[in-house]
């Protein structure tokens, strides 16, 4: 927003140029706002088959890392209702049996297939469509990591898919490998045998129904982004990524791809109707972004990193939060009239109050507990094999007394249980700042499922999980009203969005204390009788679940994975 100044204009009329230019640029956000959303339906072959504009409701969530639901209630004598209910009349023109719904608002495009649809008719005698949708996040659901994606089935060496690097590339590499196997019908059939283009396509993407947005492996390192383990055998793509995902703060986005928009790489060629998935930082925890504040002084920025062990020499076991000098806001903020957040510094904020937007608000502090992890229960590879061979070679040197045969099998029978798990089988670490900071009277020590081989990866993923589960940590979950003042968007036509931090201050609160938090569940919904509403859910309540339990969810998939191999 600029006003143009010009020679010889006073001061009270620049002034009045501003405020009136101001206050058109309010109407026109206000008119935008109150825009319905652009509701359309595509069939399986992603060709457009109407627009929905006459719907009793509608509701469609986006949720971080997860599949959200969707809903359209439709009267059945739309012709959208109709083309929905008839799905022989869709397979007789050739349009496939699938649903695609897209809703875009604000900048921001909801899409995903119909899960079911049903006819209901209601005590007024209206007939009704409710039809149920699932997001496009449902995808990575169906994939399967395969040991080795480009052997057959009936040939899978070696028997676990691994790959380490940053979380980003690693998590994407690991998806693309599957979505090659699909697209390409590699080891398989594809969906039409005698078409002999669909033998010879390889890597042209210009076809694909879902893609991979590519990342290098050193963008990665650039972007500060967590280095992660991917594990897998023959697990689904999304249990192997949920605790990476979790534990990097990143966030999977899956929007579809349409006639008309921007391509979402240079270079990209994509079909009409494409699915392009990509995993983006929008939280800046491990490179620097505001975890908290107060009134008085402002948000503090903050950059995570694994403290060092110390003497003990257990490294990158617990988290620290550092403080960050550098306090300068990001340009973009300078830019009149533009709107957006940047996870750096987070300028989105709700205030306590009774006319702040806030209708509902939850705040939980959680106390650390314990200081010290341990785990383990079977010796580390190599150590009991140790053992026994020892055993039975000096055993074996009874055969150098003449008429005496070698005992070394008698002797691991005999003496190999008594010592078998006794070296190098538990592990245990400290948490140096952590016991500083807890004080005198504090929890001492817990012990970790997970890894019952001590000194493997497994068990320093345990150990880390541990310190993890147990930390001190404040979670708050709230739901706000859109435009009070902050406007929900995405595509710049938005204050913030899904997984953006936003801060607010607990009610009731006279420290003037400011917490931090992403956006983790994003609802719109609309009726007959009530213009489109974003409903944000601010924070996660799942650091409210018992901490061995969050410690399991967190690293299951790759714990299983890592088993999978047989010497951990």
């Amino acid at each position: 927003m600029t006003t143009p100044v010009l020679e010889g204009d006073t001061l009270l009329e620049r002034c009045e140029a501003i405020w009136q230019e101001t206050r058109e640029h309010e109407k026109r956000e206000a008119l935008r706002r109150l825009e319905p959303p652009l509701t359309r339906l595509w069939d399986g072959e992603g060709n457009w088959q109407g627009e929905v504009a006459a719907e009793y409701l509608g509701r469609f969530e986006w949720v971080s890392n997860d599949t959200g639901s969707g809903l359209l209630e439709i009267p059945f004598d739309h012709y959208t209702a109709r083309w929905i209910w008839d799905e022989q009349g869709r397979m007789d023109r050739g349009e496939k049996r699938t649903v695609l719904v897209t809703v875009d608002k604000d900048g921001a495009r909801w899409s995903g297939l119909m899960e079911d649809a049903s006819v209901e008719k209601r005590e007024d005698g209206t007939v009704v469509l409710v039809v149920r949708f699932l997001h496009d996040y449902e995808f990575v659901k169906w994939y399967t990591v395969w040991s080795n994606p480009f052997l057959p089935a009936a040939l899978q060496f070696p028997r676990i898919f691994m790959l380490a690097g940053g979380a980003r590339w690693a998590l994407l590499l690991t998806l693309f490998l599957q979505v090659m196997r699909e697209q390409t019908s590699l080891w398989s059939l594809p969906d039409d045998p005698l078409d002999p283009a669909s033998w010879t396509s390889g890597l042209d993407m210009s076809n694909w129904s879902v893609v991979v947005a590519p990342h290098s492996f050193m963008s990665d390192l650039e972007d500060g982004i967590l280095w992660g383990f991917v594990a897998s055998r023959w697990q689904n793509w999304h249990d192997v990524a949920k605790p990476i995902l979790e534990d990097a703060e990143l966030s999977v986005v899956c929007r579809r791809w349409l006639d008309g928009d921007d391509p979402p790489w240079e270079g990209a060629n994509l079909r009409n109707g494409c699915l392009v998935i990509d995993i983006v930082d929008k939280s800046g925890y491990y490179t620097g972004t505001a975890k908290g504040g107060t009134l008085w002084d402002g948000l503090a920025r903050t950059i995570a990193n694994f403290t060092d062990g110390g003497p003990d020499g257990h490294d990158h076991i617990d988290t620290v939060e550092s403080p960050i000098d550098d306090t300068d806001m990001p340009s973009d903020y300078s830019v009149p009239g533009k709107k957006s957040t940047d996870k750096r510094a987070p300028y989105v904020f709700f205030p306590e109050g009774e006319e702040t937007g806030v209708q509902t608000a939850r705040f939980t502090r959680i106390q650390g507990k314990g200081v010290q992890v341990n785990c383990g229960g079977h010796s580390m590879p190599g150590v009991n094999e140790a053992i026994r061979a020892t055993i039975q070679m000096v055993g074996d040197l009874s055969a150098m007394v003449p008429l005496v045969p070698p005992l070394g099998g008698v002797a691991d029978a005999v003496i190999s249980p008594m010592f078998m798990d006794t070296v190098g089988a538990w592990v245990s670490a400290k948490s140096a700042r952590r016991a500083q900071e807890s004080g005198w009277i504090r929890y001492f020590e817990s012990f970790q499922d997970g890894a019952d081989r001590a000194y493997t990866l497994s068990s320093l993923m345990v150990l880390r999980a541990g310190f993890w589960a147990t930390r001190p940590r404040f979670t708050h979950e709230l739901s706000i009203a859109d435009a009070s003042p902050w406007l929900v968007g995405d595509q710049g036509l938005g204050h913030f969005f899904l997984d953006d931090r936003i801060s607010a201050q607990a009610p009731g609160d006279w420290t003037g204390t400011v917490h931090v938090d992403r956006v983790r569940s994003l609802t719109l919904a609309w009726d007959r009788d009530s213009p489109a509403e974003w409903m944000p859910i601010i924070g996660d309540s799942s650091a409210l679940k018992d901490p061995a339990q969050r410690a399991m969810e967190k690293l299951e998939g790759v714990l299983a994975s890592i088993h999978a191999l047989g010497v951990f």
